[in-house]
């Protein structure tokens, strides 16, 4: 695989050394991550069924809006990249976290189906500027050599999300109220997005930090910081179009993402469906949560290990396992079995999508070819909602849409497994 650019005269090799100000952006982003999944996937669990109690709107009319916003937000991913080329992504990452705010308030306040569904849009929409393209962009500028376990640190924010969002948005509900637990959560996102406008830096050369918290001395980080604003991406759109890695990066691990999201975002109803009552299913997700904080470390630590190819397919067959639990549900301990393989697998997926990027395309080509993967990984992940309003539609639960993972799972698989180093090109 590719990894130009990317390695400095001098190495820090220790494997969690990323410094000060690197363990600062990590956290930045697990944050970022935290709120993104919150908002457009574990959060569903909560929403959906508050907001069909409150207005009596129809279930599956309301999921298949995230979807259509996912789609909407293909285009959106694109633009993201594009002024993350141009601007940087310090840009994207606190402009979007602003309108997101103001999104999520209006998605729990309205009476009206219309500005519901465009609230919804946006949220999805939005998500891909702060939770996906600029805070990925961010670290693959960070940690270009480390940027496997950096984001099985950050992605840490997915599985803590699955264990805390749920629960907490249902405690401000009862609480506050539907209504007062949106203007919650909008108050959070706006604080983190005037934090974030002193908090963000788009490299580690703009605080006198070096890649991967490498010992550069000051010269070597100004000649580092200087040669990438000079560097021009050959990867322009047409090569990128062109390229077979750009659709099997793509599609394969998009599939991945939506499998992703397709269990988490209805795993209450699919627990609910096979007895538990609500405050136990969502319990379960809480504790689902807490083993994907472990499992985010523990997929950062196999990519760094054993690459990224490799650790996707152990994490494809991991899922196909997982989602055998979930179709069968024999007994407390299968159900449990299933539970806890799902939780180590929530932040995987958003961890190994940019580090296989940066793998393929290295450091300073990574915003290029992100700015077009990424929004067919968006898209295809967006599938997830409308594929399991379907699934509910036609057959009344989940079981035959978990058949339908499994396939999916080993698609996405078979792709990633046609994945090969790029050629070297020049402008």
């Amino acid at each position: 695989m590719n990894e130009k650019n990317t390695a400095p005269s001098k190495q820090n090799n220790r494997a969690n050394s990323f410094g000060g100000w690197g363990w600062s952006i990590i956290f930045m982003c697990m944050i970022a991550y935290f709120i993104g999944g919150g908002i457009n996937t574990d959060g569903l669990n909560i929403f959906v069924g508050a907001l069909t109690e409150a207005r009596g709107w129809d279930r599956a009319a309301m999921l298949s809006w995230s979807t259509y916003g996912g789609w909407i937000a293909i285009i959106f991913t694109f633009i993201f990249g594009q002024i993350i080329v141009k601007k940087g992504a310090k840009v994207v990452f606190v402009g979007t976290l602003f309108l997101t705010a103001v999104a999520i308030f209006f998605y729990g306040h309205t009476q009206n189906f219309a500005v519901y569904a465009v609230s919804v849009a946006a949220c999805s929409i939005l998500s891909a500027g702060y939770s996906l393209t600029a805070a990925n962009t961010i670290q693959a500028n960070w940690f270009p050599r480390k940027k496997g376990l950096a984001l099985g640190w950050s992605t840490i924010g997915y599985p803590l999300c699955t264990m805390i969002f749920p629960f907490a948005s249902n405690v401000l509900m009862g609480r506050f109220g539907v209504e007062g637990m949106f203007t919650a959560i909008a108050v959070f996102v706006l604080v983190f997005a005037v934090i974030s406008i002193f908090w963000c830096r788009n490299t580690p050369e703009e605080v006198g930090c070096a890649p991967d918290n490498d010992p550069l001395s000051a010269e070597e980080i100004k000649a580092s910081q200087a040669a990438a604003k000079a560097y021009k991406s050959p990867w322009t759109m047409k090569r990128l179009l062109k390229a077979p890695q750009t659709w099997f990066i793509g599609i394969g691990m998009g599939l991945l993402w939506m499998v992703t999201v397709a269990i988490v975002s209805q795993l209450v109803s699919r627990l609910m469906g096979a007895g538990y009552e609500r405050t136990a299913a969502v319990g379960m997700l809480s504790v689902m949560g807490f083993f994907g904080i472990f499992g985010s470390y523990i997929w950062g630590y196999i990519d760094l290990k054993i690459g990224t190819k490799k650790a996707t397919y152990i994490y494809a067959a991991w899922y196909v396992v997982a989602l055998l639990l979930l179709i069968f549900m024999a007994n407390t301990v299968s159900i449990y079995l299933g539970v806890f393989m799902v939780g180590i697998s929530v932040g995987g997926i958003c961890n190994l999508i940019p580090s296989m990027i940066g793998t393929v395309f290295g450091r300073h080509d990574f915003a290029a070819a992100s700015r077009f993967i990424s929004a067919i990984t968006k898209g295809i992940c967006a599938c997830a909602y409308l594929y399991n309003a379907r699934s509910l539609a036609l057959t009344g639960d989940l079981t035959a849409g978990y058949v339908g993972l499994i396939v999916i799972c080993v698609v996405a698989a078979l792709l990633v497994w046609r994945i090969k180093p790029v050629p070297k090109i020049s402008n």
